[in-house]
């Protein structure tokens, strides 16, 4: 949008959606009258000449209008929910018993054998006769 030139006397509020849509606030201090016009790619499309007390009537149904769109926050924790879902997970965990990781098992592994057969010990007879790969 190329917005035209405002004097010092006014004020643009550009639409949020574009299209070289807005609205000028303008003040005729010879009316003494506040001008809305709304504007679409620099043409005016139309105008609202208002007293001051008509200008704040506007204000207060914006305001009106702003207030009835707040929405509350939402809450920080639903504590009960939270704490039940917090329970739940635990004793998923519980019950999963994930497997220790690879290395950890074959630690473990030779860590028996070596106990069953401490170094220096005959350990179980070796097989005779040719050992073949199997794959």
């Amino acid at each position: 949008m190329t917005v035209p030139a405002v004097t010092r006397m006014g004020s643009w509020v550009l639409d949020r959606r574009g299209q070289g849509r807005g609205v000028r606030i303008t003040r005729h201090p010879e009316m003494h009258a506040i001008n809305l016009s709304i504007w679409r790619d620099s043409v005016c499309a139309g105008t609202v000449h208002l007293t001051p007390a008509d200008a704040a009537d506007v204000v207060h149904a914006i305001t009106v209008q702003l207030a009835a769109l707040a929405v509350p926050a939402p809450a920080v924790r639903a504590a009960g929910r939270v704490d039940e879902l917090e329970a739940r997970i635990a004793q998923l965990e519980q019950q999963a018993k994930p497997r220790p990781p690879v290395w950890r098992r074959a630690v473990d592994k030779l860590v028996a054998v070596s106990a069953a057969h401490p170094f220096g010990t005959p350990g179980p007879p070796t097989p005779t006769g040719p050992i073949g790969v199997v794959r």
